[in-house]
């Protein structure tokens, strides 16, 4: 029993293992499964490259469906505007209509999730805050909410303060490692000889190190001081969650570096290897149910990445926004159907007034035929007018807020619908036109396009919020309904090589070209220069995706 927990039965049999050697037993290797979910283990929680500016936006495939853009709306010092535009380029052969793809089905496929950006912090840096006694440091900080919440009672704002803290820290140790690892192995794969890249190696070990015994001597001292039993729970799962992140930045590189060639190598690559196995060995010390086996089998395999997933959620969750989505135009669009209404009634009560001038045969037949045009003349001005008010204003009107701090941080307005090709903004023909040999591809490769846009205006960051420098907004595209109407992924063809006089038939494969041009503007100036992506699919689904400018 640990925390007045029950103890879980064991989903495998456990064994005594002696200590073993560290070494690499590679069943996948990092190209093989890349980690390309935005939630995952090695999840993008400060999605932002040294290389790209606040206009930049990342491209990802979330899976063979599922297409991930994220764009990040710096905070500033007062309310910031911004103004995301997307014009997708659908081929025509997906039957991607307006006739056939309303807006509903549009913001069903798009969705959206909003989240802060951590406190931008290096990693060194922040193992040299975590080492420093300074009041102002992290671990000291999270000390005092800790010092704070003694003989709290469970869901006391204390102790929630302190449990949002631990969170908020394991966010920050999972942000600045993963850009310290890729930053480690960039240098080793520049590095002109193995000594710089074990100088690069030891300093990212050493500062993973000196986070996780720091956090830990905190997790010691926290189970003297009285705490409320959710917040020694969740401190033990910021602990687990800190190792198992540790764990895998250490065996992702290991097997990174295990793939060049070189004794040198493989001896830098059991380094890191040992560091896993030592975090491995931690979290099975401390009785945490994420210890894996070389002959794991598949349902502990799973109980393992479930148990990741959840920690992964539960701390990063800390950062999460909420949004309520409401229709922007409704008062909007029932004032011009009562408009329509009146000017079909107006014309209605215009045709009875006549009609008790005439005869009683002829006024019948006239009323009726009002009537008719009435009904008829209403139904067209509501079309017209809600055409007329899609085109003016925004579909859909957001509020954002965070609730784990009971703050609100801005509004959006939103907008979807499909646009003329011969009518899209100059930029956006410029960009989609530039790979094209000729105009006359117009005709072999038909296209619609689907356009989407975003108003967003953050509030600046109040006194004493968390320092977040920015606000990101995740977006997924599910592709798989236009796929259904897509050719066999691949087809016979022949052809004859001139060169060495023969006939070859070959497979190839069909694939499609979804072109996206986009651009996000901070204000209303527009000068932002717009950008463009191909992305590859197949029946079979995301391919790829290329970068175009």
């Amino acid at each position: 029993m640990v925390l007045g927990l029950p103890h879980r039965p064991p989903l495998e049999l456990e064994r005594k293992r002696d200590g073993k050697r560290p070494r690499i037993h590679v069943h996948a290797t990092a190209r093989d499964l890349p980690s390309t979910e935005w939630g995952s283990l090695l999840g993008d929680l400060t999605r932002a490259r040294p290389t790209m500016t606040a206009a930049d936006v990342e491209w990802r495939v979330h899976d063979k469906t599922h297409l991930e853009f994220a764009i990040d709306y710096p905070f500033g010092a007062d309310t910031t505007q911004y103004k995301w535009e997307a014009y997708f380029f659908v081929p025509d052969s997906f039957r991607v209509a307006q006739t056939t793809y309303d807006k509903r089905q549009i913001y069903d496929d798009l969705l959206s999730y909003v989240r802060l950006a951590v406190p931008e912090i290096p990693y060194e840096e922040l193992a040299r805050d975590c080492d420093s006694a300074d009041v102002d440091s992290w671990t000291e900080r999270l000390r005092m909410t800790l010092v704070a919440a003694r003989g709290e009672a469970d869901g006391s704002a204390a102790a929630r303060a302190a449990i949002r803290r631990a969170r908020v820290f394991a966010c920050m140790v999972r942000a600045s490692g993963l850009d310290a690892q890729r930053a480690m192995l960039d240098a080793c794969d520049e590095a002109d000889d193995v000594a710089e890249a074990v100088v690069a190696s030891n300093r990212f070990s050493a500062a993973s190190k000196r986070i996780a015994t720091s956090y830990r001597r905190l997790l010691e001292d926290g189970e003297d001081m009285d705490l409320a039993e959710e917040v020694l729970v969740a401190l033990r799962w910021v602990d687990e969650d800190i190792s198992l992140f540790s764990e895998a930045l250490f065996a992702t590189a290991s097997i990174h570096l295990h793939e060049k060639s070189g004794q040198k190598w493989a001896e830098l690559a059991s380094r890191l290897a040992a560091d896993a196995v030592e975090e491995a060995r931690y979290r099975r010390t401390q009785d945490y149910p994420s210890v894996g086996a070389e002959d794991a089998s598949p349902r502990l395999v799973e109980h393992i990445e479930f148990r990741r997933h959840m920690l992964k959620r539960f701390t990063s969750s800390v950062l999460w926004l909420s949004h309520e989505v409401r229709d922007a135009a409704t008062w909007i669009v029932h004032a011009l159907y009562a408009i329509a209404a009146a000017i079909a009634m107006a014309f209605a009560v215009w045709a009875t007034l006549r009609a008790t001038q005439m005869q009683e045969m002829l006024a019948i037949i006239v009323l009726v035929t009002s009537y008719a045009v009435k009904d008829r003349l209403k139904a067209i001005l509501q079309m017209y007018l809600a055409r007329w008010a899609e085109r003016r204003f925004a579909d859909r009107a957001w509020s954002i807020k965070d609730t784990e701090r009971n703050e609100r941080l801005g509004v959006v307005s939103e907008r979807a619908g499909f646009r003329d090709f011969r009518k899209l903004p100059q930029g956006v023909l410029a960009a989609r036109t530039l790979t094209r040999e000729h105009a006359l591809e117009e005709f072999a490769r038909p296209e619609t396009v689907l356009w989407h846009e975003k108003h967003v205006a953050l509030e600046p960051r109040e006194e004493g919020a968390l320092p977040s420098p920015m606000m990101t907004e995740i977006f997924r595209l599910n592709i798989g309904s236009w796929l259904a109407h897509t050719d066999d992924p691949t087809r016979t063809i022949t052809f004859a090589d001139p060169d060495e006089a023969v006939v070859c038939s070959v497979n190839a494969r069909r694939v499609y070209n979804l072109n996206v041009v986009y651009r996000l503007n901070r204000g209303e100036d527009g000068t932002a220069p717009w950008r463009r992506i191909r992305v590859v699919v197949s029946r079979k689904g995301i391919e790829r995706i290329d970068p175009i400018v």
